[in-house]
């Protein structure tokens, strides 16, 4: 791991924990596999101020630990991977609340807020929650109801249980991940009149399944490219055919088992609004079939009208373009089209380029080796046999490693990420003292409106906001919305630079767990 992601890694934490939290998150970034000792040392912080650092860090899914050779003593390691994950939160709030509504948005934002939670006492502060800020909020039943979905389809899993050990080691039950034990209401409506009842399932907790998210994403973008490339009818075609490969195939799977093709026509035909699709069912197929992505292949000859999905080579081919249009906007479309001659004709020589580019000897000889110094492509020298005669002449090839490129446009991200943070902190601190004003004159704005304040009463707590702080605070907002935007964005890019080798991500989704 990088120096700038280690920074990143400690922003984010700081962030949201404290300074405390990101000493300990930082060593064990440095330093993974550390026993308590070890980290006291590293950081010279009291041990009490340790252990509750890692308690929230554990409870977040942000630390790992296993038993030392001694297993009486554990070994704690930080999970990078989940700490950048906590900027991607909005995005998994904001699709649960477009796809499942509002009861469902407040159970996952509940569930990432605290780490984990037993459903019983989830099903209790949603409906604590929404009673106060909704005039009719849900009953139990309907938020129950929600939570059995999220659970059902995977949003949610269950937390593994602890053998009784010094160390425990938590096993998973994989056939009970994803099933909730029975609630009954009348336990949480004594529960809730006395807080003395036992909860029937106080010892199972539940988390964030951010695997879930993660496929909904990936299958999103796949569905976006091809709307963009054709359009809707093609996008729903595909979404049929993602979802029916859940059906018989692992989700992160590189290609799927064959999905026959009137399967997904019989889809359509229970479909009221999808008359164009159906229609011309078997020409978008064709079309599709041969696509430059390769995303969907016919299973063989004698498949009978089954298709395949292939989507680590589909992925690989949307990194292309992606890389594609950083350099285009980098520099220009003269140093794009060398890059795409590069890719289509590996290990070729700069004069070979300038002739097939079509592009100046003097601007193609530039661009070529600027491209290398900012490693999007590689040198390969060829030494020529020598001869008694003559000199020995070498040849100079260039040529692309996509791993690499990869690599080094994360890096890139990771820098983005963490000039954006400080930027956006460096603004806060900046403002601090008008920001510190709004909070208040918001939160009395609040009390008094729920106490039914006259409209003279709020003007006048309105006016504590001269019109030059106004304009301050107006130019403070554009500012902030930007660089979330932008920061949401750089996130889009390693999301897609991440699932481009399945098994890269594999490696990930592990970690995760």
């Amino acid at each position: 791991m990088s120096v700038v992601y280690g920074k990143i890694v400690s922003l984010i934490i700081m962030e949201r924990f404290g300074l405390v939290l990101a000493k300990v998150a930082s060593f064990l970034f440095k330093t993974p596999d550390s026993p308590l000792l070890f980290i006291k040392r590293g950081t010279e912080l009291p041990l009490s101020k340790i252990k509750e650092s890692l308690c929230i860090l554990i409870k977040h899914g942000l630390v790992t630990f296993r038993p030392n050779k001694n297993e009486n003593l554990a070994n704690y390691s930080l999970d990078s991977n989940k700490v950048l994950l906590m900027l991607r939160y909005p995005k998994y709030l904001n699709f649960v609340k477009k796809q499942f509504g509002d009861e469902s948005e407040i159970i996952i934002e509940e569930v990432l807020l605290r780490g984990y939670l037993p459903a019983s006492e989830l099903i209790l502060k949603v409906y604590d929650r929404m009673s106060k800020n909704c005039n009719k909020p849900p009953s139990l039943s309907i938020i129950k109801d929600k939570l059995v979905y999220l659970i059902t389809s995977k949003y949610l899993k269950r937390i593994p249980s602890a053998e009784n050990k010094p160390v425990p080691n938590l096993v998973q039950n994989e056939t009970m991940m994803h099933v909730l034990p029975p609630i009954e209401l009348k336990t949480l409506i004594t529960y809730q009149n006395d807080q003395r009842t036992v909860l029937p399932d106080k010892n199972i907790y539940w988390t964030v399944n951010f695997e879930r998210f993660h496929q909904d994403m990936r299958d999103k973008i796949v569905v976006a490219a091809f709307e963009r490339k054709f359009d809707e009818h093609a996008a729903e075609i595909i979404k049929l055919f993602l979802r029916q490969m859940y059906v018989r195939t692992e989700p992160w799977s590189d290609i799927s088992n064959p999905i026959p093709a009137m399967e997904v026509k019989d889809i359509l035909k229970r479909q009221a609004n999808s008359s164009v699709a159906l229609a011309f069912f078997d020409q978008y197929l064709t079309v599709m079939e041969q696509d430059n992505s390769r995303l969907l292949r016919k299973a063989g000859e004698a498949s009978g009208g089954s298709y395949q999905i292939h989507l680590k080579e589909t992925f690989t081919q949307l990194v292309w373009n992606l890389i594609e249009q950083v350099i285009l906007e980098k520099h220009d479309t003269k140093a794009a089209r060398i890059f795409r001659l590069v890719k289509l004709k590996p290990y070729i020589e700069p004069d070979r380029i300038q002739q097939l580019a079509m592009i100046p000897a003097k601007d193609a000889k530039k661009l070529s080796y600027q491209l290398y110094e900012e490693n999007f492509f590689r040198i390969q020298e060829l030494r020529k046999t020598p001869t008694v005669s003559g000199p020995v002449k070498n040849f100079t090839l260039f040529h692309i490693e996509l791993d690499n490129v990869v690599r080094m446009l994360l890096e890139m991200c990771y820098k983005t990420l963490f000039n954006h943070i400080t930027r956006r902190n460096h603004e806060r601190e900046l403002n601090t003292r008008i920001i510190d004003k709004k909070q208040r004159v918001d939160t009395i704005l609040m009390g008094m409106k729920s106490q039914g304040a006259t409209p003279e009463q709020i003007a006048d707590i309105e006016e504590l906001i001269t019109p030059p702080e106004r304009v301050v605070l107006d130019n403070i907002d554009k500012i902030m919305k930007k660089l979330n935007t932008v920061e949401l964005e750089v996130d889009d890019t390693i999301f897609m630079l991440f699932i481009k080798d399945c098994d890269e991500y594999a490696t990930q989704r592990t970690s995760s767990r």
